[in-house]
């Protein structure tokens, strides 16, 4: 199929910019930070370790979605490749959906390395393992396949600084977006509350997938929170993905 064929193709193409070089990064950064921390809360080492990790494997691969997908996609219409691969029986939903599982895919192959290191670390460490840490891992895959549609949505007309700009500040407000309503009832104006409404129930509650806190403390999740937050994640991440491709559609590539 197309799509499957251009999701590989694109992976190919990040696994020649060594993008495994962020792994090493990452457990170096993750291992010095956890030693330099860990005195600091006498008591609580294991839990910053702990903490740490969680904390820089959704981080990273926002980073590695911005720095990789946005540039890609520029860099294939400046190359001509795009405009080639769409003389051939390939749509521009085909492409969009291709970029989008190959950007995903390359990323979550390079955060389960990160959490490779990251559960090493703790091993070495001593913190003790709960259930909650791997659902904190996997959540947070989960939240890098919605940014990656976000980045394919700007990507779509947009430029590349631009794109990754924009999907920086989505993730940001997607994070924050518990606050906006709180900031909307201090608003005395219409216009500021309806705006701070609009972009509470429009941008994505990233702050579901971050289970942090319950990991590092051993807390319990509420019943059903699991699945009902995939099934969101996976319903605004695929409109994000049909609305990209719609776009897409309507652009002219020069």
């Amino acid at each position: 199929m197309p799509i499957f064929t251009l999701a590989k193709y694109t992976i190919k193409g990040y696994i020649k910019e060594r993008i495994l070089l962020v792994v090493l990064i990452f457990g170096f950064l993750l291992m010095v930070a956890s030693y330099i921390m860990s005195p600091l809360a006498v008591g609580a080492q294991q839990k910053i370790v702990v903490d740490i990790g969680l904390a820089a494997i959704p981080l990273f691969g926002i980073l590695l979605i911005v720095l990789l997908g946005a540039g890609r996609f520029h860099q294939e219409k400046e190359q001509g490749i795009l405009k080639a691969l769409l003389v051939k029986p390939i749509t521009r939903a085909d492409f969009v959906v291709g970029k989008w599982i190959g950007t995903v895919l390359t990323v979550m192959m390079v955060m389960t390395l990160m959490a490779l290191v990251y559960l090493f670390v703790m091993w070495l460490s001593g913190a003790a393992f709960s259930e909650n840490i791997f659902w904190a891992i996997y959540l947070a895959m989960i939240e890098i396949a919605l940014v990656a549609a976000v980045l394919s949505l700007f990507s779509s007309f947009t430029s590349p600084l631009l794109a990754s700009f924009f999907t920086i500040c989505t993730a940001a407000g997607g994070h924050l977006s518990k606050d906006l309503l709180g900031f909307a009832e201090r608003f005395t104006g219409t216009v500021p509350k309806l705006f701070a409404h609009a972009a509470y129930y429009l941008l994505p509650n990233l702050g579901l997938f971050n289970i942090r806190q319950e990991a590092v403390h051993g807390l319990t999740l509420p019943d059903g929170f699991i699945g009902s937050v995939t099934l969101y994640g996976l319903f605004y991440t695929l409109t994000v993905v049909l609305l990209s491709a719609v776009i897409f559609r309507l652009k002219e590539i020069h």
